[in-house]
């Protein structure tokens, strides 16, 4: 009985495939290894032949059942969802039919089922698959075979080389011993292990040196959520290298910070961290945080912009830059904050774009978490006061005497003891706040400013802050790129003039009440 996929099939391949920013070919190995780690795998084993012209996965993971291996013919469904897993619903092998001339998938799901299906896609609208015999290309006892059969020499799936390469460049904290030991060990108990062509897949001993390995954590919370490192040697994708004709380099991972969950690069660059070192090209990092699943995209191949989850993947950032300023400082990569070169009309502007953000805080709820928090100290009362006086020794408005260690106390003791008392018995307000700091920043001459946890720096370096300082316009200055760079972290699927329009509009407002009331008293 022959079975067909009944949508605009290409099209809808299509878009799936512009989703991702890798090239095709690298997307549909990704998602092959994704969906097999989802799969409990814990190993992967690539088949090459160049005469036959295919490329076969094989993995030891969960496996499906006939009824599974039928609906998984269904583009347009995914029994995926948000915050669990890297893959994204059998995406490798059926964006693989936009390559091959056929895929032919094999499972074992347990308690003896056994599956296999062919599966091609004959024009934008045709994509007929069928059950046919199974020929144990399935070693183990559970698993998934996807094999990918081309009409003529595939120019990269077909090379080892290639395979080699985008596995590493892809999955490069699933090899490296550091970041299995430190945080991945605890993911993946049995460790992970891929081979390619029989040949198991690892590090030389230079990539598994590290110069400065790191841990995260979040907050007083002493158990790593992450761990990482960042090395000084300029490092390039050994493949391109090849390609472009240059001896290959010693590691395969791409200038700036990358950030993996699960063993899946997500991103590399410096952007997403927020810092912006002085040598930002001749640093190398990586570092793996398996919390960051939860703020992926369905294809997991970027973070969700909602509130929500950007108030969690803001959480995360903020771990990784403590975790890594100390680095980046002892690297001498991160210039040291000037805050003795704050102006003086700094402090006020500062208080004013406080009540402005407070203001904007319900239009934009990230502003609480990604500003991090201003303590007010204020008194509490009803019952919060009570349970606090009694904290500090008082009941019923008088003290109490009850404690006896307390009143045993030498009298200056007992005085220092009163005040630590007291000052427990003020309940902490939040409020979204910032520091502004006018720095120079060398490291990045062309960046207006830069923000780091809830500290805003603004670029005295910056050609644009010279201009205002000649022009008297310092202050306006300032509010334009404290309002762009907030942008980009609040508003980020918008365009940053939108915010930036109402945050100006918003401080405008701040202040005026008052300053009418004094002009009115004054005409008086």
């Amino acid at each position: 009985m022959q079975n067909e996929t009944r949508v605009n099939l290409k099209h809808l391949l299509e878009d799936m495939r512009d989703s991702y920013s890798s090239p095709l070919e690298e997307v549909i190995l990704t998602e092959l290894i994704a969906n097999a780690l989802d799969s409990k795998a814990t190993r992967l084993d690539f088949h090459i032949d160049t005469a036959a012209r295919f490329l076969r996965c094989v993995d030891n993971g969960g496996g499906m059942k006939r009824p599974q291996l039928k609906g998984y013919h269904n583009i347009a469904s995914s029994d995926k969802v948000r915050g669990q897993g890297i893959g994204f619903a059998g995406v490798g092998a059926k964006l693989s039919l936009l390559l091959a001339e056929r895929v032919v998938t094999e499972s074992k799901g347990g308690r003896g089922s056994r599956a296999a299906t062919e599966w091609r896609l004959l024009n934008p609208y045709r994509a007929p698959w069928k059950f046919i015999p199974t020929s144990d290309t399935v070693p183990y006892s559970r698993g998934t075979s996807v094999t990918m059969y081309f009409t003529d020499n595939q120019p990269h799936l077909l090379k080892k080389e290639f395979v080699v390469d985008t596995i590493i460049k892809h999955f490069y904290p699933l090899l490296h011993d550091y970041l299995k030991q430190e945080i991945l060990r605890v993911v993946y108990k049995r460790g992970i292990e891929i081979t390619v062509n029989g040949e198991l897949l690892t590090l030389s001993e230079a990539e598994q040196r590290i110069d400065n390995g790191f841990r995260v954590f979040l907050g007083k919370n002493r158990r790593p959520i992450g761990a990482g490192f960042l090395t000084k040697k300029v490092l390039e994708q050994g493949w391109l290298a090849r390609l472009a004709g240059k001896v290959p380099s010693e590691r395969h991972v791409s200038s700036g910070l990358s950030v993996s969950t699960y063993g899946k690069v997500i991103k590399t660059g410096w952007e997403w961290v927020g810092i912006m070192p002085k040598s930002a090209e001749a640093l190398v990092g990586v570092v793996e945080l398996p919390a960051l699943s939860e703020v992926l995209t369905t294809n997991k191949s970027d973070f969700l912009t909602d509130a929500m989850h950007l108030r969690k993947f803001y959480r995360l950032r903020k771990a990784v830059q403590e975790a890594i300023v100390p680095v980046l400082r002892s690297l001498g990569e991160f210039a040291t904050e000037q805050r003795a070169n704050v102006a003086k009309n700094v402090k006020p502007l500062e208080r004013q774009i406080e009540t402005t953000l407070a203001g904007l805080s319900g239009e934009f709820p990230e502003l609480d978490t990604l500003l991090g928090s201003r303590r007010g100290s204020a008194i509490g009362d009803g019952k919060a006061n009570k349970g606090k006086e009694k904290e500090a020794g008082v009941r019923d408005g008088k003290p109490d005497t009850s404690d006896k260690v307390t009143t045993n106390l030498p009298e200056e003791e007992k005085k220092k003891k009163e005040k630590s008392e007291k000052g427990n018995a003020k309940i902490s307000r939040k409020k979204p706040g910032l520091t502004l700091v006018l720095e120079d920043l060398g490291d990045a001459k062309d960046t207006l400013g830069r923000m780091i946890e809830d500290v805003v720096s603004v670029n005295t370096l910056h050609p644009a802050w010279k201009k205002a300082l000649e022009t008297k316009q310092e202050e306006y200055h300032i509010l334009v790129v404290v309002g762009l760079i907030l942008a980009d972290f609040v508003a980020p699927e918008k365009h940053p003039l939108e915010f930036l329009a109402k945050f100006l509009s918003s401080w405008s407002t701040v202040g005026t009440g008052k300053a009418e009331q004094s002009r009115q008293k004054t005409l008086l």
